[in-house]
């Protein structure tokens, strides 16, 4: 239990980790009253932004403050265990660190761009962001199974770290185009179903958990070691 809190200390170490995981729960708890009493009192500290945010992602304004908060505290873990990944104490034994934070990082960004393209560009209804092939529309999950399958071939031929970190981003980015489009695949042409934003969330959730627990095994041994030289002097 005590490690368990060192840890937690630890990678709360930076204040801009702190500072995203304490403002991503305000947001959220703020939201999730808002729900309940109908005060609408984020909405009037944002003065309407936070609602014409809710119209740009098509979802109710209490369920964009909570997406929004969330992302928040998903990136300040990603911060928090980057201080690990940086740390030259922990790098000698951090490979499989590095390879799931650059997971969970390509695939919060992949995710992130492609949907703020068609929020920014209104791409699904002008005609210069699209491409067709022979009369199809070729959506952006297409590119996203083409990146995983490239990621994948790359994973598999040679063990070279360079190549690892490559085909782990090319992983990353992959399944975020394609969870991006997954509410349109579950309905079958709507793009702004609130099951992309609930997979994005599973699915961020899943990596940040093996990142932790990653990271949480890199502290151990960091710890053991700590210790051992400690005794040794």
């Amino acid at each position: 239990m005590r490690e368990i809190q060192h840890f937690l200390s630890f990678l709360a170490r930076p204040k801009i980790v702190k500072v995203s995981i304490i403002s991503g729960i305000g947001i959220i708890g703020g939201a999730l009253i808002d729900a309940v009493v109908f005060l609408n009192i984020l909405n009037k500290i944002t003065r309407g932004e936070a609602l014409e945010a809710a119209t740009l992602l098509r979802l109710s304004y209490e369920s964009t403050l909570i997406f929004v908060g969330y992302v928040i505290i998903l990136l300040g873990f990603l911060r928090s265990t980057y201080s690990m990944v940086r740390n030259e104490k922990c790098n000698a034994n951090s490979k499989k660190l590095q390879i799931q934070f650059i997971i969970l990082f390509s695939f919060i960004i992949s995710f992130l761009i492609a949907r703020a393209f068609v929020v920014l560009l209104n791409a699904p209804i002008n005609p210069a962001y699209q491409l067709w092939l022979k009369g199809y529309r070729i959506h952006h999950f297409f590119y996203g199974i083409g990146v995983l399958i490239i990621g994948g071939w790359l994973g598999h031929i040679r063990n070279g770290r360079r190549l690892t970190k490559i085909s782990a981003s090319l992983y990353g980015i992959g399944v975020g185009l394609v969870v991006d489009e997954f509410g349109l695949l579950l309905t079958f042409g709507d793009y702004w179903a609130a099951q992309s934003y609930l997979f994005f969330v599973v699915i961020s959730v899943f990596f940040l958990i093996t990142l932790l627990s990653e990271a949480y095994s890199q502290f151990k041994i960091y710890l053991s070691q700590s210790r051992s030289v400690t005794a040794l002097l």
